[in-house]
């Protein structure tokens, strides 16, 4: 069974370059594109942890100046969503890319999505409280296009029941961050997930 739960630093940054999420009108200069790369990896490290950082400071952690900060994020908003759309690429790109069967796709990407939340549940409430709603919204409808797609593909084999729908899939899936408070949310998130793939299962 694939399960990845934790995704590579270079790993986010090779997808935001290749989907244009680090691009500017024209193309970086190789010294400018490295400078960004830094930027965000010290800003998912630091929204990764809980950190309260002033956002000039930023800069130092990414070993560049307080300019070439804001030349490239002018504002803690725009950082955050640079770091928001990569890990939605990734999570995305990892589901489309499996070379699983297509029903251990859809599970491998449910089980991933919560371990996910459960690793980084610091990054994932700082990208939520400072990520505008409407990038929030794209990124849902990207995430949501992954789980029809794998459904999809799922439903043309019969590996899962023809009646299930993605929105409900998500539905399942935005509780899961919703629920973040509870004692035992770690373990019922777990268990949710295989509820939900134990539904998906095809009527005997």
């Amino acid at each position: 069974m694939e399960t990845v739960s934790v995704f590579d630093d270079m790993e986010i940054i090779s997808i935001c370059q290749r989907e244009g999420f680090m691009s500017d009108a024209k193309p970086l200069r190789a010294d400018a594109r490295r400078n960004r790369e830094a930027i965000l990896i010290a800003a998912r490290d630091v929204f990764d942890n809980g950190e309260e950082l002033r956002f000039d400071d930023f800069a130092a952690r990414a070993d560049v100046g307080v300019g070439t900060l804001y030349r490239h994020f002018p504002t803690r908003e725009a950082l955050a969503v640079a770091v928001y759309q990569g890990e939605v690429q990734a999570l995305c790109e990892r589901a489309r890319d499996s070379t699983l069967p297509p029903a251990d796709a859809l599970a491998s990407f449910l089980r991933n999505f919560a371990e996910y939340l459960i690793r980084h549940g610091a990054l994932a409430r700082t990208l939520a409280a400072l990520v505008d709603p409407a990038v929030q919204r794209d990124g849902g409808n990207e995430l949501e296009e992954t789980v029809a797609d794998l459904m999809a593909r799922a439903v043309s084999q019969g590996a899962i029941r023809d009646d299930a729908m993605p929105g409900a899939v998500m539905v399942v899936l935005h509780g899961l961050g919703s629920a973040i408070g509870r004692a035992d949310w770690e373990l019922e998130s777990k268990a949710a997930v295989e509820l939900l793939i134990r539904g998906l299962e095809p009527a005997e």
